[in-house]
């Protein structure tokens, strides 16, 4: 028996016009970014109305300990405030995407709207990117990309924050070398751990310029927030007793908590996805990860114009354009001028900084 088939050239081929993209995790800073000073990132939006290459931000630090009392003359024994600041300079920061007519009427699906989207999660990420680049910044005024800065630049910054560094599970792993002091990180000892986090929270308590908790807002309490790799992560994960390893803190307070964190000591630990390694820096060669146990005002984020579309069109209308563009810049905010007490320029403003064994799985 004869049967008619389908000739393969008259097959029709169908597309789906829809599209799917890449995973990025949403910016896990959004949460602790804000105007007021009870935030980890800490924005200004003054330069939107007025000319400048950038901001300041101000610090003033706590009176010593100390009365005057009974019949002892007040005057000519008034105390000094400590009065400290830094500057964030903003940039344009941008990026477009540029489709022929041609393409757009070829295309199974819609490019304006595949552009359009790519581009809002672009700018999302950079955000996100920013904050974790500028948290290992290190140098003399905390401005300097770790990965372009000399050994003299790390040495300046070690030097600056020994009371807000941490190698490891011991400060005795400290040493006035950087290079040497992450070689004195071993896989076995110094791993992200729960007595690791208290050791942290402790640093950054007793820290002279303080670094201030995080209050609740409505509660009585304090808390840090400590960002870390995955590795990290794991490590401390699966260490916490099982009791307490999945501790519901969205129920705590929904605008600063996130469900998936470890809540432990007072610390809020949440693993950030695009943490970098500092590759063979530990002992033996091993990998490192960063870990930024962050107070108020850790990072400065002076804002011109945050990000906005903008179209384009060229060629007699046949090319289409859609970009992204921001004016803004962000900075870990140090002690950088000041003149009451020269020990505290140089220092971080609101974190410590951690650095812990990190092996892969």
């Amino acid at each position: 028996m004869a049967e008619t088939r389908a000739i393969a050239q008259l097959t029709p081929e169908i597309w789906d016009d829809q599209f799917s993209t890449e995973f990025f995790q949403t910016n896990p800073f959004a949460a602790y970014s804000g105007t007021s000073e009870n935030n980890i990132i800490r924005m200004k939006e003054d330069l939107a109305s007025k000319r400048a290459d950038g901001i300041t931000f101000e610090f003033i630090t706590n009176l010593e300990k100390g009365t005057i009392k009974g019949r002892t003359p007040l005057k000519g024994s008034e105390s000094q405030m400590g009065e400290y600041g830094d500057k964030v300079l903003w940039d344009m920061r941008k990026k477009a995407i540029s489709l022929h007519e041609l393409d757009l009427d070829l295309a199974a699906i819609d490019l304006r709207s595949a552009a359009r989207e790519n581009l809002k999660a672009w700018a999302e990420e950079d955000v996100k990117l920013e904050v974790i680049d500028r948290l290992l910044d290190v140098g003399a005024a905390c401005d300097v990309p770790y990965g372009s800065a000399s050994a003299a630049d790390k040495n300046a910054w070690n030097a600056a924050n020994a009371d807000r560094v941490l190698y490891g599970a011991a400060k005795a792993n400290f040493n006035a070398t950087h290079a040497t002091a992450l070689a004195n990180v071993d896989s076995a000892a110094d791993k992200l751990s729960r007595a690791s986090v208290s050791l942290l929270k402790r640093i950054a308590l007793l820290a002279r310029p303080r670094i201030t908790p995080l209050r609740v807002e409505k509660k009585n309490r304090r808390f840090f927030i400590a960002f870390v790799h995955p590795y990290a992560f794991r490590d401390l994960k699966s260490e916490i007793e099982s009791v307490r390893a999945t501790v519901n803190v969205v129920e705590q307070n929904e605008g600063i908590f996130l469900g998936g964190d470890l809540d432990y000591d007072g610390v809020l630990v949440h693993e950030v996805d695009d943490m970098p390694l500092l590759a063979g820096a530990g002992n033996a060669g091993i990998d490192i990860a960063p870990v930024y146990l962050c107070g108020q005002e850790a990072l400065g984020w002076g804002v011109k114009s945050r990000y906005r579309s903008r179209e384009d069109t060229d060629d007699y209308e046949q090319v289409k354009g859609l970009g992204m563009i921001g004016k803004w810049g962000m900075k870990k905010l140090a002690y950088r001028f000041g003149t009451k007490d020269a020990a505290v320029i140089g220092k971080q403003r609101g974190m410590v900084t951690g650095f812990f064994a990190a092996t892969g799985d």
